[in-house]
């Protein structure tokens, strides 16, 4: 048999002969770490989690390395290789709650947050109060329409951030939908400590009461639903008024404001707006809702049918006349549209929107802009002196009519009110390339494109930008 301790005292004598000699590995090791330290100062993390990569390349058998490269690689957004040198830091290291919170981040990342819950359950067992994995972890069981998760994670999270607003909001929202009576109790709260948030409070307390008093469940979830909606809260909208609905299949009102809640995030809510529409015939709001999802869907003219029912119905309502203008507009049909905007204005001549939308038709489409177009965005700026689209509507109609200092001024104006508005750096651009400003107009379109990569503004600032270009 071999001579084990002569074999050991041989292989150690080897491991100090290399320790000795000198390598290129601790240079360049340390020259990673220098290199990842600046580039994460100068918040360039891609070149950081290349650095921190090639070090975990290099010394593959230290965990610690390779948790910092999976960190970096979180940040520079590389969810794969982060996923990866996460897992590989466990394997060797074994698993902490940070690596566990870390790897939930990275699956996350990737879209897997059945991954992500999974190791952030794990980190909260030995973090029982750690407010970031209970933040984590209601976010997303909210995101995943796991609502009785959600709440549990946010009860708990509230017992570690007893004064922070936003956790009892949210809280409250979450037993809204849940259970609406549960609510008022945490709603008053909220309205009692966060005077910023008392507003939306209230609303859902006046939607939990008004329920109470009818003694009918469904028409309170019903009516939380709809308060959700004018929060713009669509997915928790959609939550209670599935609840009402199913707690009253004939509840058509309850049916119409599922289907905008789902069409706003982007779900076709056609089955319920038809719904709403087929248990009530007559009625104008399962019509303009069922006419709103065709306009949404882009079929105009399907819309028509709805919307001009709903208005002979409701022949006074500003808001269809309004619709109705914008589906003729969608049609190029400018003549009808202007009869239907302009009837939505005379409908109700104190509100700016309606002179907004008024005039964006005319200024969008360059007709009747210094009779019409012009009068009707000054009305809408003068109604609402605090719009950013007004006063950008109006710099519009100033550029369009050729007054072009008072369209600046304008426009400045209205980039004060909104700094990240795509339309009135667009219309910037514009006036500028008219002047001949030619470099002034390629930043202002450049910026518009920066701010709206996806939508209409970006799209005709990437065609200026060619114009401009050459």
């Amino acid at each position: 048999m071999p001579d084990r301790p002569a074999l050991l005292r041989s292989a150690l004598a080897v491991i100090a002969l290399l320790l000795l000699r000198p390598q290129p590995f601790p240079l360049a090791i340390a020259e990673d770490f220098h290199t990842a330290q600046t580039a994460t100062l100068q918040k360039n993390y891609d070149a950081a989690a290349d650095a921190l990569a090639d070090a975990a390349r290099r010394l593959p058998y230290v965990g610690l390395i390779a948790y910092r490269a999976g960190l970096a690689e979180i940040s520079a957004q590389r969810f794969d290789a982060a996923v990866r040198h996460l897992l590989i830091s466990a394997a060797l290291d074994g698993w902490t709650p940070a690596k566990r919170i870390a790897v939930g981040d990275a699956y996350l990342g990737l879209g897997d947050r059945a991954s992500a819950l999974k190791h952030w359950v794990f980190a909260l067992e030995a973090r029982p109060e750690d407010d970031g994995v209970l933040a984590r972890l209601a976010n997303s069981y909210e995101a995943a329409e796991q609502y009785e998760d959600a709440v549990n994670a946010l009860t708990a999270l509230a017992r570690v951030r007893p004064t922070d607003p936003n956790v009892s909001y949210r809280l409250a929202l979450l037993k809204a939908v849940i259970d609406p009576a549960e609510a008022l109790a945490r709603l008053r709260l909220v309205v009692a400590t966060s005077p910023p948030l008392a507003l939306n409070a209230w609303r859902l307390i006046d939607a939990v009461e008004a329920g109470e008093a009818s003694g009918d469940e469904a028409y309170m979830s019903g009516r939380v639903g709809f308060a959700l909606i004018q929060l713009e809260e669509w997915r928790l909208a959609e939550a209670a008024l599935t609840r009402a609905v199913a707690l009253n299949p004939n509840y058509a009102d309850a049916y119409a404001y599922l289907g905008l809640a789902q069409d706003m995030q982007a779900k076709d809510g056609r089955a319920a707006a038809e719904k709403a529409a087929a248990l009530t015939p007559d009625s104008p709001l399962a019509n303009f809702f069922l006419g709103l999802h065709w306009r949404r869907a882009g079929e105009s003219g399907t819309a028509l049918n709805f919307l001009q029912k709903a208005q002979a119905l409701d022949p006074q309502n500003p808001a269809i006349a309004a619709e109705i203008g914008g589906a003729y507009a969608s049609l190029a049909d400018l003549s009808n549209a202007e009869v239907w905007f302009t009837r939505a204005v005379e409908l109700d001549a104190k509100n700016p929107d309606f002179w907004l939308l008024l005039a964006r038709f005319y200024t969008d489409n360059e007709y009747h802009v210094p009779d019409l177009g012009l009068p009707a965005a000054r009305m809408a700026a003068g109604l609402d002196p605090s719009g950013a689209l007004a006063a950008d509507t109006l710099g519009y109609a100033l550029l369009l009519t050729g007054d072009f200092v008072n369209s600046e001024k304008t426009l400045e104006h209205a980039l004060s009110l909104g700094p990240n508005l795509p339309n009135a750096y667009y219309h910037l651009g514009l006036l500028y390339y008219r002047q001949g400003k030619y470099t002034e107009a390629e930043a202002a379109f450049k910026h518009t494109l920066a701010l709206d990569p996806q939508g209409k503004y970006g799209g005709l600032a990437f065609k200026a930008l060619a114009l401009v270009s050459h």
